[in-house]
This record gives structure tokens, C-alpha cells and sequence, in this order.
């Protein structure tokens, strides 16, 4: 990776940041879950020309990896608002994909005078998040039994075997180039979350929608014609401030990934501009 990693402590944990750019905007990436910060290197070497730009490992992945509890919704909002403190970020532009847009949007609940705009990538989860449950809890326990057996290595080839097919739908399909990268991303977590962590995450998600379509904030969703579980825009369609985004071609749920040109091009339009293509 060509950022240097920071850790910033903050809510009583240690997270692991890129905190890349200069200039007078600032904006904040938020992944989802069983994700981790390297997907946004795309979209941080696109704005960090004229942004500050904050990308963090969230509570239990990858280099914030250290945590043992204290994976829901409520307390990692308390993360973010206590990251941004400590990089002095008051009013940051947010980009968000899948489970990190409810923390995004509860965040905008709690402090809608700290949020400038909002892009939601993969929003499903803001009003859905508890179909997630029992699939997750299935995948999950074979994940973390592996996991526990022979290592990251066996979590890998059991993904490479039945990621995308018969568990973490949102995997690209064989043949994409991103697949491999998605499923090294995905399998780079401890037992402990597999097992719970991420059931924790989607059964404290509390209703976001109510308050957060009263905000008067710019919010565009974002999302790949491949997605398994697209964007429905009619939840929000009583959001004054809200777009949603014509389907990437060619991208999945991770299309700023897989289609970062095209995705950076309609971020910049919108974060820059107001614009909606």
C-alpha cells in the first residue's frame, strides 16, 4: 500500500488509519463489514490532491484488529466521531459502503451539523440490515471453524471454493479481476468476529430511516448493476436532499473497486459540485 499507517487511539481502542492530503475539505471513508480500508485506495489517491482524506480499519478488522467487544452500530458512531476529533476533522464530506453507511448515517442523526454530504455505496443495509442475520450466522460459524483449523490459508481456499455462491454473496464472481482481492480482504479477520462480531454489528442497528430522510444534507447512493443486494432508492424518497445514481455497469458491491474510474468521476460531480450524473 503506498500510505503510511497511523493509529490513533480513540473510544478506548487503537485504530489503523490513512490519513493522506492537504487542503480545506476533508472527507472520511467508511468501509463495511468483514472489509477493511485497502479498498478505498482508488478513491484516496483521487482526492487527496485537494482533500483530507481519513480511512480506518473499524472496531475488529484488520489493523485495528484488537477488540473484544463492542461492535455495535452506537459505539462504533462513538468511534467516528472520536476519530474525527483526533484528526480535527469538524465537517468532513462521507463516503460509506454497505454497513458502513447505517454508522455514517447514524453519525448524521446524532450530529447533523458535522456532516457537509454523504456518498452511500451498497446502502441496503441502512433499512435491511437484519435480513443479514441468519445468513451471516450460518457463514460466519463455518468461516470461524475453519479459520480455527488450518488457518487464513484454509479460509481462503474455502472462499475461493464458495465465496460469491453459497456464502458472502457480495464476493465477485470467477473471473473478475477483483475477486481474489475481495476474498484476501474478507478472510483477513479473527474467529471472534466471524463467530459474533458481525451478528452484533446487524442486530444493532437501530430504525435510521425516519431521522435520517429529515436531514438536510446532499445524499447520493451509489451502486453496481452486479450487486446482489441493490440499492432501493424509494426508502428514500422522502429525503429532500436525496439522488440516487444510475448502476455502474461492471461493478458489484464493491464497484468503487472494481469500476474506480467511473466511480471517482461521479464522487467528484456530486462532492465537488451538487452534480448527479
Amino acid at each position: 500500500m503506498p500510505f503510511e499507517n497511523r493509529i490513533a487511539r480513540a473510544n478506548g481502542n487503537d485504530f489503523s488509519c490513512w490519513f493522506e492530503g492537504a487542503g480545506d475539505k476533508d472527507i472520511v471513508f467508511i468501509h463495511g463489514e468483514i472489509h477493511g480500508k485497502a479498498y478505498w485506495e482508488p478513491q484516496i489517491l483521487e482526492f487527496m490532491r485537494d482533500h483530507r482524506c481519513l480511512a480506518y480499519d473499524r472496531r475488529g478488522h484488520h489493523g485495528s484488529d484488537n477488540s473484544t467487544f463492542g461492535y455495535s452500530v452506537e459505539n462504533q458512531t462513538r468511534d467516528l466521531r472520536a476519530l474525527l476529533d483526533h484528526f480535527g476533522m469538524q465537517r468532513p464530506r462521507f463516503v460509506a459502503l454497505a454497513f458502513g453507511t447505517t454508522i455514517a448515517a447514524n453519525f448524521a442523526n446524532q450530529n447533523p451539523e458535522r456532516v457537509e454530504s454523504m456518498l452511500i455505496g451498497a446502502w441496503s443495509e441502512l433499512h435491511d440490515a437484519l435480513s443479514y442475520l441468519e445468513r451471516w450466522e450460518v457463514a460466519g460459524r463455518r468461516s470461524a471453524a475453519t479459520l480455527e483449523a488450518g488457518g487464513k490459508k484454509a479460509l481462503v481456499e474455502l472462499l475461493r471454493r464458495e465465496g460469491g455462491k453459497t456464502m458472502y454473496m457480495v464476493i465477485p464472481p470467477e473471473g473478475d479481476p477483483m475477486r481474489e482481492p475481495a476474498i484476501e480482504l474478507m478472510a483477513s479477520h479473527s474467529a471472534a468476529h466471524y463467530r459474533s462480531g458481525m451478528l452484533e454489528v446487524a442486530s444493532s442497528v437501530p430504525d435510521l430511516i425516519p431521522r435520517f430522510e429529515k436531514l438536510d444534507i446532499p445524499v447520493l447512493g451509489i451502486c453496481g448493476a452486479d450487486d446482489p443486494f441493490k440499492d432501493n432508492p424509494e426508502v428514500l424518497a422522502g429525503m429532500r436532499n436525496f439522488r440516487e445514481a444510475g448502476l455502474i455497469e461492471g461493478g458489484g458491491r464493491f464497484v468503487h473497486w472494481q469500476q474506480p474510474e467511473t466511480f471517482n468521476s461521479i464522487a467528484r460531480e456530486f462532492l465537488d459540485h451538487g452534480r448527479v450524473r
